[in-house]
């Protein structure tokens, strides 16, 4: 090294501040997740990575602290996020970030966000000050220890990886799912440390992004030559889409459960419960679509199409439109339905948490509405879209829910596993029956004819004493049988008692997500040429369809054959 006494003593003292700043956002992490895996990811690879760059560039150190500085600028948050959730950052979380306004990010953070605004100067002025004292000391590290450190940095980083492959070895074929599985998993584990990791989740993040942005684009040019039917109203028009998450119509009171999970909509006049309806896909990814667009459940969910969504046909009747979601914005399962979003006057993401985490509770839909009801006086149709009772299920509910006791996340030893899972499950369907009713007061007292239309987008499976498989995607009647209900003012009464009429006379019938595209429709009075009412529970003229339900197969659900054990549902066997 070279350079005076003193320079380099306060060079090295800002080069190892910085350090310690880029190191803080995986400590945090540690401190919540102790795992093997963990420590490889927040300890081992971002430490090996971090000391390889400064051999690299020994001979100009103040380079690699300026190639930090944006990773310095971004570690108090990186931390401050993992202090919330427990977990890093990712493509999606970026992606949410991104999406949400200046507005949005100080109801956020509040009170904090001053302090996290100086906090990430502070440490962006850290790598400067690295970088600037490194430069003025003339520091060099030359000599064979750069070499021999180098060499053990790369020994450390490709050592998690040598593990991962031997213990791939010793799978047997049943357990493993690809050769490539370890590649994936030490992928995984680079890009969920800090910093390094943020460069992959960029990258992803873009990719995701402009893949969902050109899906979107596909839609631009379609057109329903939609228009409102009837005269003129002299009150405005309100109408709300909801979309449930993961919920299964045997666990909710209003459907005939034994346990009080919808104490608040049971006591709620002009409530219709849906009482025979499903879902025509146990996931998501599939599933929505076929609520918010004319898709028919004959159809394979990835075949080519080409029309918009409800959202389109609502903005060209003169409704203004809002997406205004829980979840995320990208993602493997939430690209397909965020192209959709994407129709919408207005758009925004709520949730910046990952699945896995603790996140946004769907209570906080309810002040995005009121802000909507506010921001215009024109008529209009809302899409809010729950995190429901996706897993892990006492991630959806705030402790005051937390009714039914233990559940998953109560110290071991209390209770049975489907004890747990059950109780777990059915708070967070007692959490989403608060919010429903929230959400319902507010169009009461909004003065406008309103009306809400409710549905799961799938079920769920949770363990029973016959089957030990829970969550969804598995194909059993649990995920297709799902709560759905409707929602009127008695203004909306007054002015359509032909549609409330229909609505409670189809009610009770064998109905299918497939039917909501043409609800809607008819629910906000519009109209276009090749709308069909025999799929419109508002309309009399409805008429049942085949309840084709699939996952590899095109199955009747009123005809399947159901397995005693989960209720798994497969072709031919059962009568109507």
């Amino acid at each position: 090294m070279t350079g005076s006494p003193v320079r380099r003593a306060s060079a090295f003292t800002f080069i190892v501040l910085l350090v310690a700043l880029l190191m803080l956002p995986n400590f945090v992490w540690l401190a919540h997740d102790t795992s093997g895996s963990v420590w490889v990811a927040a300890l081992v690879l971002p430490a090996a990575m971090l000391a390889l760059l400064f051999a690299l560039l020994g001979r100009w150190p103040w380079l690699a602290c300026l190639l930090l500085a944006p990773f310095a600028l971004l570690a108090p948050l990186e931390a401050f996020y993992i202090l919330q959730y427990h977990h890093p950052t990712s493509a999606q979380i970026i992606a949410t970030v991104v999406a949400t306004n200046p507005l949005e990010a100080d109801e956020y953070f509040g009170r904090l966000l001053a302090p996290l605004a100086v906090a990430l100067f502070a440490g962006l002025a850290v790598a400067l000050l690295a970088a600037w004292s490194s430069w003025r000391a003339r520091l060099r590290w030359r000599g064979g220890w750069r070499v021999g450190l180098s060499c053990a940095c790369v020994v450390a980083m490709l050592l998690p990886l040598g593990i991962g492959y031997a213990s791939f070895r010793h799978k047997s074929a049943s357990e493993s799912e690809s050769a490539t599985a370890p590649l994936r998993d030490y992928g995984d584990a680079i890009e969920d440390g800090f910093p390094f990791g943020v460069v992959p989740r960029i990258v992803k993040y873009r990719s995701e992004w402009d893949r969902m942005r050109i899906d979107a684009a596909r839609f631009k040019a379609f057109r329903f030559h939609a228009q409102r039917t009837g005269a003129p109203l002299r009150q405005r028009q309100v109408y709300v889409l909801v979309i449930g998450e993961s919920s299964r119509r045997a666990n909710w009171q209003l459907f005939g459960y034994d346990r009080a999970t919808n104490p608040e909509l049971s006591k709620l006049k002009n409530v219709v419960p849906i009482t025979r309806f499903i879902a025509t896909w146990p996931e998501s990814i599939a599933a929505i679509p076929m609520i918010l667009t004319r898709r028919k459940p004959d159809m394979a969910w990835d075949a080519p199409w080409h029309e918009a969504s409800v959202l389109r046909a609502m903005s060209e009747a003169g409704y203004e439109t809002y997406w205004i979601s829980n979840q995320q914005a990208i993602g493997e399962f939430d690209s397909p339905v965020s192209m959709y979003a994407y129709e919408a006057d207005h758009v925004e993401w709520l949730n910046h948490a990952s699945w896995t985490a603790p996140g946004s509770y769907d209570g906080d839909l309810v002040q995005p509405l009121k802000d909507a009801l506010g921001a215009s006086g024109k008529d209009l149709f809302i899409v809010l879209h729950m995190m429901g009772s996706h897993v892990k299920y006492d991630y959806r509910y705030p402790q005051a829910f937390e009714r039914w006791t233990p559940t998953q996340l109560s110290p071991p030893g209390q209770g049975t596993h489907i004890e747990r899972v059950r109780n777990s499950y059915d708070n967070s369907i007692l959490y989403s029956d608060h919010v429903l009713a929230a959400i319902i007061d507010v169009l009461k007292h909004s003065g406008a004819v309103s009306a809400l239309w409710f549905e799961s987008d799938h079920g769920e499976l949770i363990p029973t004493p016959t089957c030990d498989k829970e969550g969804h995607g598995v194909g059993t009647v649990p995920e297709y049988e799902i709560p759905a209900l409707f929602w009127y003012s008695d203004a909306y009464q007054r002015d359509f008692p032909r549609r409330v009429a229909a609505l409670q006379s189809n009610a009770g019938k064998r109905t299918i997500s497939a039917d909501t595209f043409e609800s809607l429709i008819d629910m906000a009075g519009v109209a276009f040429p090749s709308h069909d009412e025999t799929w419109s529970l508002l309309s009399p003229d409805w008429h049942y369809h085949t309840r084709w339900v699939a996952q590899t197969q095109h199955i009747d659900f009123d005809t399947a054959r159901i397995d005693r054990e989960c209720g798994r549902v497969s072709n031919g066997g059962r009568g109507n």
